[in-house]
């Protein structure tokens, strides 16, 4: 571990308020194909006080929170002379706490099930000692020898986004937009903590990819510079000589980090995110500090190339891309790698690393060169080739559109010849949506890009969605890589990037970054 990159890490601990939300309104889940997984909920108005064993209720704070759980439980006649047992289920959406948890099978262990089964033994203020994403809370009494008052439930929250800081969209937007910015901003400020967390309901990891996505849309939204910082030291500390960063770190109880966990496009968009950094903080020390680094990433991808030009993996170590089955990667990471060479030429030459510019702007233009030669299939018109198995998918052409192998009118006939046909893997999470998104403004197809923000996004918003979620699939909305929807995160860190989409390209707002 880098002691000083650690340290770093530590001086720019963000800190995490976020206020108190309470809730007395009891909600019935109800079934409403409308919604989304088809359970809704009917207001049923305020929760009574007086509660027996086998009585339970559903609260719905309005919102979705991140937080510590506290309620006040009181005797009604006499006092309290048994404990009083109560389970609490949390749910980010209704779906969660109208299914059965006790029948759930899938890959993720069934501790990430939020839940929790207490005894109180005197009347007073109750806190729970664990922190809970969740909308929706199930209250059943399970045992009380005589009948308690359940009152002021609180969800005392924690985010570390400045949410003073974020600029209202003008007036006369438009409203879908409105709402979608709202939902995107809702979910990055619940997945900022101390670290910026994938989900906060499970996982509470630190992953490079989602970092990404988070930090841009931050620059735009609470331009917390302080977390970025932290989050890019903390994988600094992970460096080790001749292997990627970490894809992904755990920071409590201390810095942990698998070594297997390697991802060489994860590795590749560390630099990327430096990149950003220094866009829009203009920060010149923490770049100048943490260049090496990337420039490691870099390098390390430089020396897989293959005699033909094409990046190779490190044994033992994947790519990720997309959750979308069956995926082959190889196109898609030589996409991440240009596209990672682009913004690298351009951080060189703005913190004064001209040598290394035009390095990086040779390699760029020759290892196109050799995408172009060894990934691209003329007669199909499209990015097709053995190193993936002959495989037809959105996600390589959307690579080598962002790697600029393929520009202009040629890019926007590769790109929309694959999003409409069913030959072709199509995406599968908000995350590989962005990049779709940012392919189209790439090319300049500006109301195209617009129209799929509305059409994605909003998909999800006119679903009822308070947050963005982890997985989303039109038309196909229990598709899940863990086998299980419970296992879900309904609030997730790369799902957030359409208001920064909405706020640096769409709508003029006072703290963009663009403006």
């Amino acid at each position: 571990m880098n002691a000083y990159y650690l340290k770093k890490a530590k001086d720019n601990m963000p800190d995490c308020a976020g206020g108190t939300r309470y809730s007395d309104d009891i909600v019935e889940l109800i079934a409403d194909e409308r919604a989304h997984l088809g359970v809704g909920v009917k207001p049923l108005g305020k929760n009574r006080e007086s509660f027996v064993t086998g009585d339970r209720f559903v609260l719905d704070f309005g919102e979705h929170c991140v937080g510590i759980l506290s309620f006040q439980l009181t005797h009604v006649q006499s006092y309290l002379d048994a404990p009083v047992c109560l389970r609490l289920k949390f749910g980010e959406i209704p779906y969660e706490i109208d299914t059965d948890f006790k029948n759930h099978r899938g890959e993720l262990i069934s501790s990430w099930l939020s839940e929790e089964i207490i005894y109180v033994d005197f009347p007073g203020k109750v806190t729970l000692p664990r922190r809970y994403a969740f909308r929706y809370l199930e209250v059943e009494i399970l045992k009380t020898r005589q009948p308690v008052k359940l009152t002021d439930f609180a969800v005392h929250k924690s985010t570390s986004a400045d949410e003073r800081k974020m600029q209202p969209l003008p007036a006369g937007t438009d409203p879908l937009l409105v709402s979608i910015d709202s939902v995107a901003a809702k979910t990055l400020a619940e997945c900022m903590q101390e670290v910026y967390e994938d989900g906060p309901k499970r996982d509470h990891r630190l992953w490079i990819g989602d970092l990404r996505l988070q930090a841009l849309t931050d620059s735009c939204l609470f331009q917390n510079h302080k977390l970025v910082k932290h989050c890019l030291y903390l994988f600094a500390a992970c460096q080790k000589d001749g292997q990627y960063l970490p894809g992904c770190l755990y920071d409590k109880p201390e810095l942990f980090y698998d070594e297997g966990m390697g991802i060489t496009d994860y590795a590749l968009l560390y630099a990327v995110t430096l990149c950003d950094y220094y866009t829009y903080s203009k920060d010149m020390e923490t770049t100048l500090d943490l260049y090496p680094v990337a420039k490691k990433q870099v390098e390390l991808a430089a020396s897989l190339h293959d005699e033909k030009g094409i990046i190779t993996f490190l044994d033992g170590w994947s790519s990720f891309i997309d959750w979308a089955e069956g995926l082959k990667t190889t196109t898609a990471v030589e996409g991440v790698y240009l596209y990672t060479l682009e913004k690298m030429a351009e951080l060189a030459e703005a913190i004064g690393k001209k040598e290394d510019a035009g390095e990086y702007r040779a390699a760029l233009q020759k290892t196109r060169e050799c995408a172009y030669k060894n990934l691209f299939d003329p007669q199909k018109n499209t990015f097709c080739n053995v190193y993936d198995n002959n495989q037809y998918s959105v996600q390589a052409q959307v690579w080598m559109i962002l790697g600029g192998v393929v520009e202009g009118e040629e890019a926007w006939t590769i790109l929309t010849q694959c999003l409409s046909n069913d030959d072709y893997i199509q995406p599968v999470t908000p995350y590989m949506h962005h990049y779709v998104v940012e392919a189209m403004i790439r090319i300049g197809r500006m109301e195209e890009a617009l129209d799929y923000i509305k059409n994605y996004w909003g998909g999800m918003v006119q679903a009822g969605a308070d947050t963005f979620w982890e997985v989303y699939v039109p038309g196909n909305p229990t598709l899940t890589p863990y086998g299980n929807l419970l296992l879900h995160s309904w609030c997730h860190a790369w799902s957030c990037s359409p208001a920064y989409f909405i706020r640096t390209y769409f709508v003029t707002v006072q703290n963009s970054p663009m403006h």
